[in-house]
């Protein structure tokens, strides 16, 4: 994670695989997911579990595994596409119903292996799809590819995102190596009622943390360099409105923009969801101490939505 001395990429590349069929479970084998972090660049370094999914806490971010299911999401200089041919050795090539990568605009683009045109042909040798770019290309945005099944129709499916550049210097220093259990740290660690948490404090500065409560997740990470600061948030909590939580999460991080993306099926009520982002009502609090720069809603053929919106502090 991130150093005092060094500039620590903390913008995530993300990688979501849906099988087709969940037996046998791909959960059996830790080993497994462990060759599949290693080949992306990170490693395990802990493991929380329920009946539902398996947490891991990597050198760079997160993976979870359900039945039927695969979640990773690294930082810094990994190489997530790396690991898509491990973890297709998983799950098995027919049996990947949905191939789904993410990747936000990077702030040290020319320290990385690759850049998301790249990751994407390398992708595409195996796994023909479609690319996308959400937001203005010279701003904050994320890219976006799937490659799909035709016969593959989502379930009920939300995720929710809060991407922060620029955090407090008062953030930093609760995530420094100097850090103490406080108040801020325990807002986090209670974000909902129930999970079972797992942090990890990076030395010199750096944490990460996931979630778990039956087959939902929630998991933070948070880069505290004075250079190039950032955390991010990500949650499949489904909930008819998540302003609470940008409200709680911005009152800790307190950054000078923010980005939200909101990824689900296209149940109505999810439709409505999306629609809350775009037209606020009076009762719906729109964060007072910033003005919506971009959004952008997009339909995809693979049976899902993605909005994304950017927030800029005000002066």
């Amino acid at each position: 994670m991130a150093t005092s001395t060094t500039t620590f990429e903390g913008p995530e590349k993300k990688l979501e695989i849906i099988l087709a069929s969940k037996n046998p479970s791909i959960r059996a084998d830790k080993a497994a997911w462990e060759r599949v972090a290693l080949a992306s660049g990170s490693h395990i370094i802990s493991h929380l579990h329920t009946t539902k999914i398996d947490a891991f806490l990597l050198s760079e971010s997160s993976l979870f595994v359900w039945d039927d299911r695969v979640l990773l999401i690294t930082c810094g200089k990994t190489s997530l596409v790396k690991a898509i041919p491990e973890a297709i050795k998983v799950i098995g090539k027919d049996n990947a119903a949905l191939v789904f990568y993410e990747r936000k605009n990077l702030m040290y683009p020319g320290a990385q292996p690759s850049n998301f045109e790249e990751d994407i042909e390398e992708i595409a040798d195996y796994l023909p799809g479609k690319s996308y770019r959400l937001g203005p290309a010279n701003y904050d945005h994320v890219h976006v590819f799937y490659s799909n099944q035709p016969s593959y129709t989502p379930s009920e499916d939300a995720t929710f995102e809060i991407l922060m550049n620029g955090i407090t210097r008062e953030a930093e220093e609760i995530f420094s190596a100097n850090r103490q259990r406080n108040q801020a740290l325990s807002k986090i660690e209670s974000l909902y009622s129930g999970m079972e948490t797992d942090d990890y404090f990076f030395t010199p500065s750096g944490y990460s943390m996931n979630g778990v409560q039956g087959e939902n997740y929630c998991t933070i990470h948070v880069t505290p360099q004075r250079a190039g600061s950032y955390a991010s948030f990500e949650t499949n909590v489904i909930e008819n409105n998540y302003d609470a939580k940008i409200d709680m999460l911005l009152s800790v991080f307190k950054p000078e923009r923010f980005s939200l993306v909101l990824t689900t099926s296209r149940e109505e009520k999810f439709l409505q969801l999306h629609d809350s982002l775009y037209r606020p009502t009076a009762e719906t609090k729109q964060f007072p101490m910033f003005c919506k720069t971009e959004k952008s809603f997009n339909e995809f053929d693979c049976g899902y939505c993605v909005s994304f919106l950017n927030f800029v502090k005000k002066d």
